[in-house]
């Protein structure tokens, strides 16, 4: 966010403290949601320096909105849970009826950690909601609840062809969102191979080279409910003791050399 870009003719320069910075080999890209926007401009001005990304601008946005991601798992026939999207919400309570039931999932577009999800327990809060969101510029996606996952799913940390790491988030006491940000807890797991090889389509999909994968386990079996392309480190190398920051500085030395 500290960094200012400068086109002189076909001369792109990034700016940082009022010193041009020297082209560097390779930028690994670490973009809050909230940082979306500005974070992919400056990542594509290194781009267009013919300097070489972990993930591209492209590949990041694809995994950002989060609607936009699961269009392109479902068309690479990757299981998604039932998801609904709508520009104003006029329609979403008889779409809930017919095709979601309560209690039901609703997240926004570009949140992130567990923040803008919520669980809509019945027609009243479903109301009360709709309204609140449908009268802002803020966009919502409906999600079918799995109820037998509830308050559990499975990160998978991909780094280019291969799962480096995994474990299972369990919330904490009265909450359904594992995230461990929020109070969740991690355990180390072993995928089955079902699992493995979804969380790697799924990211090549995508356009990725590096992402976090989040998978529940339903009744109907493994399916990705959504893709981080700037997924956190702590928790997961906590949990499982394994070093995945330095299996990304070894897929990049074998890779981008």
């Amino acid at each position: 966010m500290e960094c200012d870009l400068l086109v002189d003719g076909n001369d792109y320069k990034v700016i940082f403290n009022n010193e041009v910075l020297i082209r560097p080999d390779l930028v690994i890209p670490r973009i809050g949601s909230s940082a979306t926007a500005y974070g992919t401009t400056v990542l594509r001005h290194f781009q267009e320096m013919g300097v070489p990304v972990l993930n591209n601008v492209n590949s990041i946005l694809n995994s950002r909105d989060k609607f936009r991601c699961l269009q392109l798992l479902a068309a690479a026939d990757i299981p998604i849970p039932v998801t609904y999207f709508s520009n104003d919400l006029h329609h979403a309570e008889k779409l809930v009826e017919r095709k979601l039931g309560y209690p039901f999932i609703i997240k926004l577009l570009e949140g992130t950690q567990g923040e803008g999800v919520h669980l809509i327990k019945n027609e009243l809060e479903a109301h009360e909601i709709f309204n609140r969101y449908g009268s802002s510029k803020k966009k919502i996606l409906l999600q079918k609840f799995i109820a037998e996952f509830s308050g559990r799913d499975v990160r998978a940390f991909v780094v280019g062809d291969k799962v480096v790491a995994a474990m299972m988030r369990i919330a904490a006491q009265g909450d359904f969102r594992s995230n461990i940000h929020r109070g969740g807890r991690g355990e180390k797991i072993v995928l089955s191979e079902e699992e493995r090889e979804m969380a790697i389509r799924a990211v090549k999909t995508l356009g990725l080279k590096m992402a976090g994968v989040d998978i529940l386990r339903s009744k109907s079996g493994a399916m990705i409910i959504e893709v981080n392309s700037s997924p956190g480190l702590e928790g997961i190398e906590t949990t499982t003791k394994i070093k995945i920051a330095e299996e990304i500085i070894h897929f990049i030395e074998e890779n981008f050399r």
